[in-house]
């Protein structure tokens, strides 16, 4: 039978290709494989596609080529032929419920491979084809709840690795207008600010990555006064505002060591939750925090200077 379908197949090819000029193939040509996967023959669908690509057919056609190989590379198990022509079949312009049949796919192989569900040779995992598969899915998708579901999955894949800087990319396409009433709001506004909190690095503290986690976390308390997260971001909010304390405190004692004793009472006072220099940006976030009273004790042990506020 597989070889009567190719048989036949090849036959109508050569007698169009006797007849002048070659000519790309029209989706007549591929009515043939396309009836027998209707009727659930893909093997024999294979048949009368294997010895063609898809750059023999018209620009129109190879929409439905590329689909085609999709279903019957999914029918047959073979998961990087399927991701690969599903996601052909994305970058073009097709049918809405087609479009939605290939993104849907390519969500589940996505998500298949970063779990570890899909495998070479029962054995190899392959992530990186599990994330490359949804972010092209979010980036080129056109069904804005499989891109959000893909661009969620990726951006958790990248926080629980402790790729800060990768998964706030993600989380930060979640909140764009296209994806809102989609139920990612809340979580993703919290993980955006947690990716910002996480990027500190206690060892070395820098005022400004400091100050833009406070504002991160700030803004999801804000925006979502009854938030799922709300109880954690306060918590980390407080201790970011502890952070900023201390980086005053870093960079007092670091002037007060080298003998800049109005560069330490600047900091110093600015660590305390006072105005210096007419710098009140620091005040409010500070105020209240446990390192503050230790910046107000180093202040004591300064000599007295003239009035900075």
């Amino acid at each position: 039978m597989k070889f009567i379908h190719t048989h036949l197949f090849f036959a109508a090819a050569l007698a169009c290709s006797c007849a002048g000029p070659p000519q790309q193939l029209s989706i007549h040509d591929i009515a043939p494989a396309q009836a027998l996967a209707a009727q659930g023959d893909f093997d024999g669908a294979d048949d009368l596609l294997s010895d063609f690509k898809v750059e023999d057919f018209d620009l129109a056609t190879q929409l439905d080529f590329n689909l085609l190989k999709a279903q019957i590379a999914d029918s047959q198990n073979d998961w990087s032929s399927a991701i690969r022509f599903y996601e052909a079949y994305m970058t073009q312009l097709g049918p809405a419920d087609n479009a939605r049949e290939a993104e849907q796919r390519l969500l589940d192989y996505g998500t298949d491979l970063l779990d570890g569900k899909l495998r070479f040779l029962w054995i190899f995992t392959d992530h990186s084809r599990g994330i490359l598969t949804l972010e092209n899915l979010a980036l080129l998708g056109t069904t804005p709840s499989l891109r959000a579901q893909a661009m969620a999955r990726v951006a958790e894949f990248h926080y629980a690795d402790q790729d800060y800087s990768e998964a706030l990319i993600f989380y930060a396409g979640l909140m764009q207008p296209q994806f809102a009433g989609l139920g990612w709001e809340d979580s993703a506004a919290f993980r955006l600010a947690m990716c910002h909190f996480n990027l500190i690095d206690q060892g070395k503290l820098n005022g400004a990555g400091v100050l833009y986690a406070i504002d991160q976390l700030n803004a999801y308390l804000n925006a979502f006064p009854g938030g799922l997260h709300r109880v954690e971001a306060e918590m980390h909010l407080n201790t970011a505002r502890d952070y900023l304390s201390q980086y005053h405190l870093n960079v007092g004692d670091y002037y007060r060591r080298i003998g800049n004793l109005d560069g330490a009472n600047h900091h110093y006072s600015l660590g305390a939750g006072r105005v210096s220099l007419k710098d009140a940006s620091v005040a409010e976030y500070v105020k209240g925090t446990p390192t503050a009273a230790v910046n107000e004790a180093r202040l004591a042990q300064l000599p007295p200077r003239p009035n900075q506020s």
